[in-house]
């Protein structure tokens, strides 16, 4: 048996990146098994952030992965592919042949075939976990049975972002998202409410949306928290997540709106632009800004 192991090499790594490492088990998985070997994955833990800001550290915890996966329906999928699934290297039975461990980049080099297999995978069989999922359909079908017509768009300007950049480029990066945010209302005439997929607290938000609805004072501007302020069940459910699970439905909201915005540098948005291409969403409605290619497009293609 081979074993290939998600290795989280960065603790403070938010939902995309790890979830990428996760992609990166599978996608390795298939392709040893489609060589012939026997095959197993080992999924064993997570990371969620403490804080939204990163007030005070440390900054993340250790969280059960089956907070971002459906283990049960994960297992079951792997197993109709003859790939086994576990939780860790103490459960390793069988005659070992090796253990590979797989992180978010490439471990070799993949054909076009492989990455879109992986791809397409991912985007059709890969079961997210169903507290999450739910609370991302059931906003989803909120917003769409009182707007015609919306958009998802990522909005990433959280000061957490600040153990990364200084201030002043911090700054700059909200000016960009508030161009390019304005930039895409712009150019969707018939838009009649836009979701902003983001962690920022209330002050912050409700600066943003002014700033918004200054431009476009008719456009209905949505995040999660406002969306669920109507269903007290529902929003209690929510309350009770990670913020990491928070971010996970804002993911899924992403994935299934009309259409989607976000910044291509961003893990998150690439990723969810990448799902819906290998669902084979009309490709017109989903915009990465600056239209660039990077990193994201070598170790994730859209083919």
């Amino acid at each position: 048996m081979l074993y290939l192991e998600h290795t989280i090499i960065d603790t403070q790594e938010g939902l995309c990146n790890q979830l990428m490492s996760v992609f990166r088990t599978i996608g390795e998985a298939l392709f040893y098994r489609g060589i012939g070997f026997d095959s197993c994955v080992i999924l064993s833990k997570a990371y969620t952030r403490t804080s939204i800001n990163f007030d005070s550290p440390p900054y993340f915890t250790e969280i059960p992965i089956d907070l971002f996966v459906d283990m049960t329906d994960l297992t079951n999928v792997l197993n109709s592919i003859n790939i086994q699934l576990i939780r860790s290297r103490a459960e390793i039975v069988s005659p070992c042949q090796g253990i590979i461990e797989c992180w978010r980049p490439p471990l070799r080099d993949m054909t076009e075939l492989e990455h879109r297999i992986l791809g397409q995978f991912i985007a059709h069989h890969f079961p997210i976990a169903k507290r999450a999922l739910s609370l991302a359909h059931f906003i989803v079908q909120v917003i769409s049975a009182v707007c015609p017509k919306w958009e998802a768009i990522h909005y990433r300007v959280e000061r957490d972002l600040l153990v990364m950049i200084p201030p002043e480029v911090l700054d700059l990066h909200r000016n960009n998202q508030m161009e390019s945010t304005l930039s895409t209302i712009h150019h969707n005439k018939d838009l009649s409410a836009i979701y902003l997929a983001c962690g920022l607290q209330e002050p912050e938000y409700d600066h943003v949306v002014k700033q918004i609805k200054q431009h476009y004072p008719h456009l209905e501007v949505f995040n999660k928290k406002q969306v669920l302020k109507g269903f007290p069940e529902i929003e209690f459910q929510f309350n009770q997540l990670t913020l990491e699970e928070q971010a996970l439905v804002d993911w899924v909201v992403c994935q299934t709106a009309p259409s989607f915005s976000g910044w291509y540098n961003s893990s998150f948005s690439y990723l969810a632009a990448y799902i819906r291409h290998y669902r084979g969403v009309n490709p017109t409605t989903t915009k990465l800004s600056p239209e660039t290619t990077g990193i994201w497009d070598l170790w994730f293609p859209r083919i």
